[in-house]
């Protein structure tokens, strides 16, 4: 099996956390003995010079795709990650090269691009009429789908991005720091990080730290309202999947405080897997990740004195970490996060293409 995968989110030496699951994703289907080439945006900020960066995208692809055939091993199928604005230009030339056109659906190519104005709103349903399969990352993003005229619904299935398993392991030498709070993502307002550090204040007499790894445009924000509230933070900046993993076996707690409906979660299943105590908004893919009492905490978005209680509750629960309860729930967190082996979901994937394009090679 041949496969073209086409993406604007793709990790790269300047921003090695962007697209990771792509990446992941990626690793997987090559391990399942797919032939996978991939055209990636290079510079990774896709908010800016949108239509160069785009027009180089699709020439990559399209040189790809050239190439593939020159060498006999014409693609069979053609993914779009996220599907939209993406699956503009893998669609032509997926009906170029005759190939399966499979769009990845993560949530903001629903809930955000795709609705930004009604050319918008036409072209995303345009390109989503002429998918031969559509994944969606979880059931909530499913729901979106389902709401979104155009969407051929018989052609949805929900898979999960996946994590990696055989990275996101925990060290049986890994040593708890009960006092931590971690938060791992994008630093925007959806995120809710601003919620977090206001709800770290609430906790001012129990000695915690707050460690952030992420990057984004309201990080000085978020820096200038730590200091007002004189919440201990460190903001590390962007960095790779192996020392986000390494930090989550350390923390005390995973703090997940997105503001909006987050399609799937993937930070809460990782931290999930490394045996992180997590607590998270509960909205959107959230919801489906997290079972409050069993797996994690849940707490209403935006809502700090909610968040507070519960990181208070989990920092109690990561003081005890022989206590039967603690043990309990991050067996059970860990048992979830299985769930989401990206290597057996990329077998599945395979699966899947082979019913798509039938007996022909």
């Amino acid at each position: 099996m041949h496969i073209l995968v086409i993406t604007n989110l793709y990790p790269s030496r300047r921003r090695p956390a962007f697209g990771t699951f792509v990446a992941g994703h990626v690793r997987a289907l090559r391990r399942g003995a797919a032939t996978v080439d991939v055209a990636s945006i290079q510079d990774q900020d896709v908010h800016r010079r949108i239509l160069s960066k785009y027009v180089g995208l699709a020439a990559r692809a399209l040189w790809s795709a050239t190439r593939a055939i020159a060498r006999g091993k014409r693609p069979r199928v053609v993914e779009a990650h996220i599907a939209y604005p993406t699956g503009l230009l893998a669609w032509p030339i997926a009906r170029l090269v005759g190939a399966k056109l499979v769009l990845y659906v993560h949530g903001a190519d629903i809930y955000e691009v795709g609705t930004r104005s009604p050319l918008h709103r036409r072209a995303s349903r345009l390109v989503f009429s002429r998918a031969d399969l559509i994944v969606a990352n979880s059931g909530y993003t499913r729901g979106l789908l389902r709401e979104t005229p155009g969407v051929p619904h018989e052609k949805v299935v929900v898979l999960s991005p996946g994590i990696d398993t055989t990275l996101f392991q925990p060290p049986a030498d890994a040593r708890r720091r009960p006092d931590e709070i971690l938060y791992v993502g994008r630093l925007d307002p959806q995120k809710g990080v601003g919620v977090l550090i206001e709800a770290v204040s609430l906790l001012a007499d129990q000695g915690i730290t707050l460690r952030i790894m992420g990057d984004g445009p309201a990080k000085e924000v978020l820096e200038a309202e730590a200091a007002r509230l004189r919440v201990p933070v460190r903001f590390e900046g962007a960095v790779p999947p192996g020392e986000v993993a390494l930090a989550m076996a350390e923390a005390g707690v995973l703090a997940v405080p997105s503001a909006h409906g987050e399609a799937l979660g993937l930070v809460a299943i990782e931290g999930m897997a490394m045996g992180a105590l997590v607590v998270a908004s509960d909205t959107g893919g959230l919801s489906e990740v997290i079972q409050a009492g069993v797996n994690g905490w849940l707490v209403p978005p935006r809502d700090a004195g909610a968040l507070a209680r519960a990181l208070s509750e989990a920092l109690a629960s990561a003081r005890q970490p022989d206590d039967r309860r603690t043990r309990t729930m991050r067996k059970a967190g860990m048992q979830a996060a299985a769930q989401h082996d990206v290597y057996a979901i990329g077998e599945r994937i395979l699966v899947a293409y082979d019913a798509l394009v039938g007996s022909e090679k």
